[in-house]
């Protein structure tokens, strides 16, 4: 079984984005996320790499960190997708840089083989606080698969099977936050009937809100993407449970959302449409969209509606465990010192992915990658002192973010294999 524990290493300094051990070094990560046709005969999904990436230019001019990234990039592989991280605090910045880095991408691949691009404007904690450029670049490896790109997202055919995966669709300019969410996923449902896929069919979701907790007319950003969410997913049968899913702040951008989904092409003889995927529940917390009104903040109407996300979506032998963070219950009453609350996020990371609550027949949990998202840098050796104590070997992205709840100091999201 394939790991992220093979790195190539570009320079020996300490700073690096992820983490084996205590020593941080600036490398290359692999992430596998495994083929799930030799466990399971209902989905294949196509075969992928994740590699992280940072600049090594030194320069602050980001155009050149995107050109030094790209050139990073591994060219016998097939790039699908890549997510830029960097510190920006204006959404006219943020957007006119992910047009640029987009143009970048475009110059450097051929028309149809350039990746999605999408820029989430979070600095990447690195140990000596240098403001760079770092990048997540999904290779397809699969050679048996097909890409269909289109603007705004791709598909990948194996066999009967398709997956679909978007860019981060924002739309700044559409009003608030409620509003912009709205029209975010007003384009994303065109996305999916286009495509024969239903909202019910997403797995994985990935939201940046913008100021996640600012509350302007009485009405707080991440309730208002909460309402909207929860329109858009009215419109589907929800049986199999909900989406894993982060909803995480943003220094800018707006409402932001990324999405995978899957499904099986019908097979006349059988009309079979399914896939092998389930919904993981946390025995330490509250599905969040149980939550009782004490813990939601004004929205656009009284009717405030909860976070509709799954603690975690097992696909196979794929994990995708959601934004998780010092929750046990409903309640986040916890201390604000950022060690105790990363003990006690861990707590509630290891009792998720236990293997006997994964499922009864489950053996083994490794986790491949955690995203660690950090609301104070100054907090953030204390954050990796628990979680590389916790998590051994794991590699982990560290990422100043805005966390959803204001006595939050910290929240974990990642993949994993069983």
């Amino acid at each position: 079984m394939k790991n992220g524990g093979k790195t190539q290493c570009f320079t020996k300094m300490t700073g690096g984005i992820f983490g084996f051990t205590l020593l941080y070094t600036l490398n290359t990560l692999n992430i596998y996320y495994l083929s799930t046709a030799k466990f399971f005969g209902i989905l294949r999904m196509t075969e992928k790499v994740t590699r992280i990436y940072l600049s090594r230019t030194g320069s602050p001019d980001t155009v050149r960190q995107c050109r030094d990234i790209l050139d990073q990039v591994d060219k016998s592989l097939r790039p699908v997708v890549i997510t830029f991280f960097y510190g920006v605090s204006d959404t006219r910045e943020c957007v006119a840089l992910e047009s640029a880095l987009i143009g970048e991408a475009g110059q450097f691949f051929p028309a149809d083989g350039c990746p999605l691009v999408t820029l989430v404007a979070q600095k990447p904690l690195l140990d000596n606080g240098e403001d760079i450029l770092a990048a997540e670049v999904v290779y397809l490896i699969d050679g048996s698969a097909t890409v269909e790109s289109h603007n705004e997202y791709l598909l990948l055919r194996s066999g009967e099977d398709v997956e679909l995966l978007t860019k981060g669709i924002r739309r700044p300019g559409a009003g608030d936050i409620g509003s912009q969410s709205k029209e975010v996923f007003s384009r994303l449902g065109n996305i999916l009937e286009s495509e024969g896929f239903h909202p019910s069919h997403i797995l994985r979701q990935w939201n940046y809100i913008e100021h996640i907790t600012e509350i302007n007319g009485g009405r707080q950003n991440y309730q208002l993407f909460n309402d909207a969410r929860s329109e858009f997913y009215a419109s589907d049968n929800w049986t199999g449970g909900y989406p894993a899913a982060t909803g995480i702040g943003c220094d800018a951008g707006g409402a932001t959302v990324a999405v995978y989904v899957a499904r099986k092409e019908a097979v006349p003889s059988t009309g079979n449409n399914q896939i092998d995927t389930g919904a993981i529940d946390n025995p330490l917390q509250i599905p969040a969209h149980s939550y009782s009104k004490k813990v939601l903040v004004a929205g656009a109407s009284a009717n405030r509606s909860t976070p509709k996300f799954e603690r975690a979506r097992r696909v196979g032998n794929i994990v995708f465990m959601s934004g998780t963070a010092a929750i046990k219950g409903e309640s986040s009453t916890c201390s604000c010192n950022a060690a105790i609350q990363s003990e006690a996020a861990a707590e509630v990371v290891e009792s998720l992915v236990a293997p006997s609550n994964i499922a009864p027949w489950c053996k083994e949990f490794n986790f491949l990658m955690l995203r660690v998202y950090v609301k104070h840098p100054e907090d953030m050796p204390a954050v990796k002192s628990v979680l590389l104590r916790h998590f051994p070997g794991v590699p982990v992205h560290f990422l100043k973010a805005g966390i959803c709840r204001p006595e939050l100091l910290l929240e974990l999201e990642g993949i994993g294999v069983i």
